[in-house]
Formats: structure tokens, sequence, C-alpha cells
């Protein structure tokens, strides 16, 4: 098969090279009607049928209607192979398909064969021959998940941002040929007030963008660079919405955190084990939800997988173990004592045979069972209810106070650097006495000096 691209290519120097010799109309008709597809579509054609077609037109041995026909049948062929699903005509004699829909498929229905590859035809050509922002997303995020660039969490994230942000927008069902700078601008300021985007929530906005623009620019359906653009473009950071976290939501405090724990050992289920295990190591959800007695060796707990979640094509929220960690720094041995030990001794007797040590009547127990958990312990205790990443917060503010080394900090969180702990994860759980017996003792020892 020969690109088209190519073929224009060498139309390029065929047209200097035939033009003189045959100047009429038709001539330059035909080449610009075969030159079309490239700008637009990028189809193709077989070597041997572009060979004919030049030479037909050498020779001037050619009816234009013909090739006008046969490039719209081309065009056709083209569009139905990139149909993936099935056609099938049903029992009340109607044919039927699904195209491609935000997340999944729509059931589209026709009287006849015809009809239902017409609809087929007339939803992939419009996709190529002039994209729109929605088409050009739905091109971009499948093939980042086909060459697995992104999960298929990631994937999910970046549907659900897309609506939110694109959803309902002016700008979504506009040619992306025909945006404009200014279009954009007004765009992104207009989604940041109307959203009350935070400075975290434009990230991802941002992220969407980019990725849109610079697919789009690949596939030559704009000339815009978005990357000297985004670079340019100036937003105070004023406009965006002001995150107010209170230290007292972000952690369990000195005086609950023994309240927490008495109760877990007076209530051993297998999912209160599993609360006081994150407790004691800092694991987050995923990983404790995936976690397998094999993964225990000795004084450590190896985390080299995770739990996910994604949709399937029918929109079901799906959750599985992976055989991969978060990020390269989640793969990583989790120090442990005989606390620790006890727990885990503690689970296994509850779960003696399971491939995973988190299961109860034979199915794991995934990552948001947990929290539910959680949620009932501090309801009975009556304090504020925390979920199980705030208690993996708590763990990295108790290590961070105990003085431990940064890079065991680091190593037992799971990050690559020190500042991503410090910087979320640590928040002084300490109550306003302990603060004023801390801040005595150092102006005591200042003055001793």
């Amino acid at each position: 098969m020969t690109c088209f691209s190519t073929q224009l290519f060498i139309l390029t120097g065929l047209k200097a090279l035939f033009y003189a010799s045959l100047p009429n109309r038709k001539t330059a008709k035909i080449l610009g009607l075969i030159s079309q597809p490239v700008n637009e579509g990028g189809m193709f054609m077989t070597k041997d049928q572009f060979n004919l077609l030049i030479e037909a037109i050498k020779f001037d041995k050619i009816d234009l209607s013909d090739v006008q026909e046969k490039v719209v049948m081309a065009k056709r062929q083209m569009a139905l192979s990139l149909h993936k699903y099935k056609i099938w005509e049903g029992k009340n004699g109607k044919w039927y398909t699904y195209l491609p829909e935000e997340g999944g498929r729509v059931l589209k229905k026709r009287t006849s064969e015809a009809d239902i590859q017409d609809l087929i035809v007339e939803f992939y050509m419009s996709q190529q021959e002039e994209p729109t922002i929605k088409s050009i997303f739905k091109d971009w995020i499948k093939e980042k998940l086909e060459f697995k660039e992104i999960s298929k969490a990631t994937y999910d994230r970046y549907l659900n941002d897309y609506k939110r942000f694109f959803g309902d927008s002016e700008i979504e069902k506009e040619k992306i040929k025909n945006i404009t700078e200014d279009d954009l601008e007004v765009f992104i300021r207009k989604t940041i007030a109307e959203h009350e985007l935070t400075q975290k929530a434009f990230s991802n906005l941002r992220i969407l963008i980019l990725g849109i623009f610079k697919y789009a620019k690949k596939k030559k359906h704009t000339s815009l660079s978005i990357s000297a653009f985004m670079g340019d473009l100036e937003i105070s950071s004023k406009v965006f919405k002001k995150s107010i976290k209170r230290r007292e939501s972000q952690v369990y405090m000195e005086d609950e955190i023994p309240k927490v724990l008495d109760y877990l050992e007076a209530n051993p289920t297998i999912h209160n084990l599993g609360i006081l295990l994150t407790f004691q190591t800092g694991l987050r959800s995923g990983e404790l939800s995936a976690l397998k007695p094999s993964d225990i060796i000795g004084n450590t707990i190896r985390i080299q997988r995770q739990e996910i979640r994604y949709k399937d094509e029918s929109g079901k929220s799906i959750r599985e173990v992976v055989d991969y960690a978060k990020t390269d720094a989640g793969i990583r041995d989790v120090i442990i004592d005989e606390d620790v030990l006890e727990t885990i001794k503690k689970i296994r007797r509850l779960n003696p045979f399971g491939e995973f040590l988190f299961e109860k009547k034979g199915k794991r127990i995934s990552g948001p069972s947990f929290y539910r958990h959680v949620k009932n312990m501090c309801n009975e205790l009556n304090i504020e209810v925390k979920s199980m990443h705030k208690i993996r917060r708590t763990y990295g503010t108790m290590l961070i106070d105990g003085g431990v080394n940064d890079s065991v900090v680091k190593e037992q969180m799971g990050h690559a650097d020190i500042n991503t702990t410090r910087k979320h994860y640590y928040y002084s759980n300490k109550n306003q006495k302990t603060k004023e017996e801390q801040i005595k003792n150092a102006r005591n020892k200042c003055i001793a000096r």
C-alpha cells in the first residue's frame, strides 16, 4: 500500500512534469480530486491503482465522472473498514450496529443494510474530513490507550475531565481547523470562571488541551502551535479558587489515634485489620487490596502490584489487580516490625487459604470496601470521618515527626521525592497542649544556651 501522503508528494512532481503537456481543466480537476483525500481524510490507494490513474491522466484516457465515482467508493470502503462493530439484521427486519461514543458505544437502527452502511460512512467521514475537538479527543485518547501510554484508569479520568470541561461548550463542536488562539483563550478563561477551577483542576484541563491540539497538528488538522500558545498564556493565580484544607480534617489527631487503634484491636474483623495495617504501614488502599501472602518477606512487605478501576464498554465500573505499582517509586519493600507481623498473623487466621491477603467469602476485598468500614468506625467513635488516604497521611506525618531519615520516609511512602511527602502528606496532628509544651521546651533550651 502506498500512503496518500507519499502519493501527494509524487503528484506534486507529476503536476510539474505533465501540466505543460496536459494544460486542460480536466487534468487539473482530476489531480485536485485525488489530492483532496490526503489533506482531509488520509485515505489510501493501491500502488497499481495509483500508477494506472497517472497513466490515464498522462494519455488523457480517463473520464472525470468515473474518477469521481471511484474516489467516492474508495472513501466509502475506507470508512466501512474503520468500523469495528458487527452489522446485523434483527428479527423485525431492521438493521443494527453500534457507533463509538464517549466511554463506550451507542446502538443505531436503520430500515435497510444500505441505510446502516450510509450512516457508518457518514459518521467516519465527518470525523476524518472536518474533525471537531470532540472527535480529535476520542482519537487521541484511543491511540494513547492502544499504545499503552496511559492506563484504562487514566483513560476514564480523561473522559470524565473532558465531559466536565468541554461538555455542552460552544467550542466542543467547532471544527478544529477554525479554532483560533483567541477562541481558545476565551474558552479557558470562561471555563476557569464558570467551574471555579483550582490550580490543580486547571492543570487537568491543560493536559487535555495540549494533548488534543498536539494530536490535531500531527494529523495536519490545525496549524495552531499549542505549546507556544500555552507557554505565552498569562493567567493570574488570583482567578483560581483557593482550596482551604483544615489541618484537623487531613490527618487523625493525636488524641484520636489511641481511640481508633483500641477500637480496631477490640473488633478484629478482616476489614478492621486492614485499616489497622494501613495505620501501621501507610499503604495505599489499592496496594492493600492487591496484597498476597507471598508479599510478606521477613520483616518487609513487598509492594509490586495495585488495584485499578476502569469502565468497560457498557460503562460498568471494573476493579482488577495489575502487576505494576502506581509509580516506579511505588515498587518498594516496606519495613515492618513485630506488631505489624502480629496483625498479619491475625489476618491470615481469618483468611488462611486466600490468593489475596484480604478476602471475604472467597472474594478479594476492594479498596472502597475498607473506606465504608472506616466511616462506620468514625461514626461509632463520634469523630470526624476521614478516608483511608488520610490514614496514609497520618502515617507519613508520624514518620516525619518521629525524626525518621528523609530517605527512609520517602521509601516507606513510595515517593520519588521527600518534598512530595512534606508538601502533600505532612500535617501536624498535635493538639494545642502538646504544641505549647513543644514551644516552651524549645524556648527553654535556647535560653539555657
